[in-house]
């Protein structure tokens, strides 16, 4: 039997979060966690993680005054400075989630926000996009480790990650997959921008070129206009000679000029 006090909505994660932090700082956590997560789900990789980034300073911000300290002014705030000071408390007096848990994931997620698109290589495996995926889990535990901490004896660990679930919302309003099936969520796109994005959302995984003609035909097109489609890609991708199709470099930089006008 489901409880009744069980807290699931975002308005109420900010409640219980300001409970034991800075109430402007848990506004901070929250409004670039959102960001971040929307940006990942429009393919945003760039912005996801400098989002991401901005969350991190948010949240030891927060750690920090918590623990009774004094934020040094903002052109003086320096993430190593600060995670250093708080792994020199009293650790009879605060708990190691916030001296130093939280604050190695913050260093990791940091570091990757301070050097986006420096190891950029348009020839090898997008590592924007990999950095994102693994800034996107990090930032989410970091959050439900702060909601669990700040409701410790209150909300279960379980219910403290099905609340930050609700943010993240698992799901992508862009793109959505069904049965191995991936549709692209907007109106009014040809043919071939279908078949650009279909190929960019596997990137670098390859899709099987019958695969693709299929998948194009599930967005309402012919089965001869997908085919074709196909075919007039061809430019654009490599084939591995059995058929199997991957985008390349010329080819992602079209999908993303397609993505980047959906984007605020």
């Amino acid at each position: 039997m489901r409880k009744e006090n069980k807290i699931s909505e975002p308005e109420n994660i900010k409640q219980l979060l300001k409970n034991t932090f800075s109430e402007k700082r848990v506004r901070d956590i929250l409004n670039y966690y959102y960001k971040s997560i929307k940006k990942f789900q429009s393919s945003d990789w760039e912005n996801c993680i400098l989002n991401a980034g901005k969350f991190i300073e948010a949240a030891l911000k927060a750690l920090f005054l918590f623990c009774g300290q004094n934020l040094p002014k903002q052109r003086d705030f320096n993430v190593g400075k600060i995670v250093e000071k708080l792994k020199n408390l009293d650790a009879n007096k605060y708990d190691d989630i916030i001296r130093l848990l939280i604050p190695r994931a913050c260093v990791f997620v940091y570091d990757i926000a301070s050097n986006r698109g420096a190891r950029h290589d348009p020839t090898e495996i997008d590592s924007n996009k990999m950095d994102s995926i693994v800034v996107i889990q990090n930032i989410s535990w970091i959050l439900a480790e702060m909601i669990r901490f700040s409701q410790r004896g209150k909300v279960p660990p379980d219910e403290a990650i099905t609340l930050v679930e609700t943010l993240m919302e698992k799901k992508y309003p862009d793109f959505e997959e069904i049965d191995n099936r991936i549709y692209v969520n907007r109106e009014n796109l040809s043919a071939q921008q279908i078949g650009l994005l279909l190929l960019n959302y596997k990137y670098p995984k390859r899709i099987p070129r019958q695969e693709l003609i299929d998948m194009i035909k599930c967005h309402g097109f012919s089965k001869n206009a997908a085919s074709v489609t196909v075919t007039r890609l061809q430019k654009l991708v490599d084939d591995d000679g059995n058929s199997y199709l991957k985008l390349r470099g010329l080819g992602r930089r079209k999908a993303e000029s397609i993505i980047s006008e959906w984007r605020d």
